[in-house]
């Protein structure tokens, strides 16, 4: 499964929304984990119509001493039959693994609860090796599947005072804004942003998330557009070190204009938690 499938679904809601700030990895006491579910990640596959069934699933993992309670939403639509079971289960991409936390069964659409799990699940679920599916009569070992996914939404603001070296011309008044939602699965993970600016000294003709503590300049990781437009959206893969740096806090976005082609607008990104302490 390709992640990028999974970030339509996770654009849709917010979670741990952070403004400008800090250089640490954030000590979260919870996480955001989400999938969507289908029959093509199923494994074995299943048999029968099963083309159109497909469902969602979120959760908040709240740490405790042993391990950690889960709440959670879940809901499908098109299956084959009645759901007579959903369930957490552990497992790889591609693999299929034992049972940890029983959802519901049987299952109506959408349904809620909460659950606790051990820390061995924790584990699995922050290394991308944890997954939740949806069974039916007619598929018993499964019918629609979803590798979990943390998630965690940011939002910074954009101005020239941020911007390192310092812009050139009449700067004062350029602004702008980034939002996103980031997702880890495994090493790798996804980002799904929206950039909105203002009153730069020109057009903007490219727009980057760079690596690069606060005030100082560093290498793009990610190129967001180029040329930009306000209100753009947008999605793209990030890598295992884009990713901890992002949890760091090492990140920033800025816009480039033709008069200042080094970054016009600046907003550094606060570390963004994807993993409990």
């Amino acid at each position: 499964m390709r992640l990028r499938a999974v970030v339509p679904a996770l654009a849709l809601a917010g979670a741990l929304v952070a403004t400008v700030g800090a250089s640490a990895r954030p000590q979260a006491t919870s996480i955001q984990i989400r999938t969507v579910l289908n029959a093509a990640q199923e494994v074995p596959a299943p048999t029968g119509a099963v083309a159109n069934a497909g469902g969602t699933f979120s959760a908040t993992v709240t740490k405790s001493d042993t391990g950690a309670s889960v709440a959670w939403q879940l809901s499908f639509t098109g299956l084959t039959g009645d759901a007579i079971a959903a369930h957490i289960h552990t497992g790889a991409i591609g693999s299929p693994g034992p049972v940890v936390l029983a959802l519901c069964g049987p299952c109506s659409s959408p349904a809620n609860s909460t659950g606790t799990v051990p820390q061995a699940v924790v584990d699995a679920i922050q290394a991308g090796t944890a997954y939740v599916n949806v069974h039916t009569v007619t598929n018993k070992g499964g019918e629609i599947r979803g590798q979990l996914a943390t998630t965690a939404t940011v939002a910074t603001r954009l101005t020239s005072r941020q911007e390192v070296p310092k812009p050139k011309g009449n700067v004062k008044r350029a602004t702008g804004s980034f939002t996103a939602t980031i997702a880890k699965l495994g090493e790798g993970g996804t980002v799904a942003w929206r950039l909105r600016f203002s009153r730069l000294t020109g057009r903007a003709i490219a727009a980057h998330i760079h690596i690069g503590r606060v005030g100082r300049a560093g290498p793009v990781a990610v190129a967001l557009c180029g040329p930009c437009r306000n209100g753009q959206r947008g999605t793209a893969d990030l890598t295992p070190a884009t990713l901890a740096a992002l949890q760091a806090g090492r990140g920033y976005v800025n816009i480039h204009t033709p008069r200042n082609p080094g970054g016009e607008i600046r907003g550094q990104i606060r570390a963004v938690p994807l993993t409990v302490s």
